[in-house]
């Protein structure tokens, strides 16, 4: 049924000249075989009569086509209510009289001509059909094929040990371009991470992800004010958003020490293993998401990151798979994932989590988790 949807949208937003074409072939071609169908009767035919074959016959082909095509179910039973309204008054018009041989092959060769006239022009409307939505639709696919290239550039898998950390970042897109984001900077101050949700995936959402990273990168390494870094994101991205377009942020960045600075802007909790106690713990904030309101202030908090220490930041895609039922995975179930695989490598760690969750569900959002680890 979903995807009857999305073949559904794509036929909405279709051009007015394809769609044209396409409408005008079923009408042909259903013209023809309206037409094929009169030959098998051996009465007579006025021009009145081939006119309502042609016209009915293609007419209610393109119903039946408009219909199937925008997944306008109610329009089914109208369509077929209508069709055989028509058929039953056509059929009981009187006025026809049965054919002689001579009268026979006059019809069937008018009725002949017209049926190959109109199989001929609706292959021709479907091959124009074809050959521009085919070079539409390959123009669009190496846009986009070029755009994931794109984005698997900006946001490559990294696994680095910086001072007393040891980080692993990676994203997976729902499709062939993503809207998260992760990055680990390292500059004369120490090492900033962070990992970046635009709303939605796709084109859209992976061009304010581009954005995204430029604006991060220049204000970590060379402005080095991770303290306002919320802020001059949210001045940067607020003319490109919207309430339905927006972007959840979760920034962690340290110095050497234990002490960690973090932020998140309606991002979800960053997930604290403290191997001392065995235990999980979620560090939150109360900011909200980043291009939502004009001069918005954000908060910065602090953390410890003891020897073993775990620090895990996920996007929404790793908790909102949903299993047959419709039950989520959710930040608790998690939680209890995390708990159990702490002590594995981080790259392992990220494996065995997300092939829990696809065996879940089905992946219907980005995912991206980045792993932080006090090695000293």
């Amino acid at each position: 049924m979903n995807t009857w949807k999305e073949q559904a949208g794509r036929w909405r937003e279709m051009p007015l000249a394809s769609s044209i074409r396409f409408f005008s072939g079923v009408f042909c071609l259903f013209a023809a075989l309206s037409l094929i169908s009169s030959c098998m009767h051996f009465q007579s035919q006025t021009p009145l009569d081939l006119v309502c074959t042609i016209l009915v016959g293609g007419g209610f082909a393109i119903g039946w086509a408009f219909a199937g095509t925008r997944r306008l179910l109610w329009l089914f039973p109208v369509v077929g209510g209508t069709q055989f309204l028509t058929y039953a008054m056509l059929g009981s018009s009187s006025g026809r009289h049965w054919l002689d041989s001579a009268g026979m092959a006059r019809k069937l060769n008018l009725d002949g001509w017209l049926a190959i006239a109109f199989i001929v022009s609706g292959y021709i409307l479907f091959l124009l059909f074809f050959r521009n939505e085919g070079a539409r639709f390959f123009k669009t696919q190496t846009e986009v094929r070029l755009a994931g290239e794109i984005h698997r550039a900006l946001v490559p898998v990294r696994h680095v040990t910086i001072a007393n950390v040891e980080i692993f970042g990676t994203s997976i897109p729902s499709s062939e371009v993503g809207g998260d984001l992760f990055d680990i900077v390292q500059c004369e101050s120490g090492w900033h991470a962070y990992v970046a949700d635009v709303s939605g995936h796709g084109l859209a959402a992976g061009i304010l992800m581009s954005m995204i990273k430029s604006a991060t990168s220049m204000q970590l390494n060379k402005l080095k004010r991770p303290d306002e870094l919320l802020t001059d994101l949210n001045d940067v991205m607020q003319p490109f958003t919207s309430p339905a377009n927006y972007l959840t942020f979760a920034y962690v960045g340290g110095s050497g020490s234990s002490q960690l600075n973090f932020a998140l802007a309606g991002h979800l909790p960053i997930l604290h293993y403290c191997a001392q106690s065995k235990t999980i713990i979620e560090h939150a904030d109360d900011n909200v998401p980043i291009g939502l309101f004009k001069d918005q202030t954000f908060a910065i908090s602090q953390l410890s990151l003891e020897r073993g220490d775990l620090l895990a930041i996920v996007t929404d895609g790793f908790t909102e798979v949903f299993d047959s039922k419709e039950r989520e995975l959710g930040i608790e179930e998690l939680k209890h994932m995390l708990l159990a695989r702490a002590g594995l490598p981080l790259a392992d760690i990220y494996g065995q989590l997300r092939s829990i969750t696809m065996s879940y569900g089905e992946q219907t959002d980005d995912q991206t988790m980045l792993l932080v680890r006090a090695v000293a």
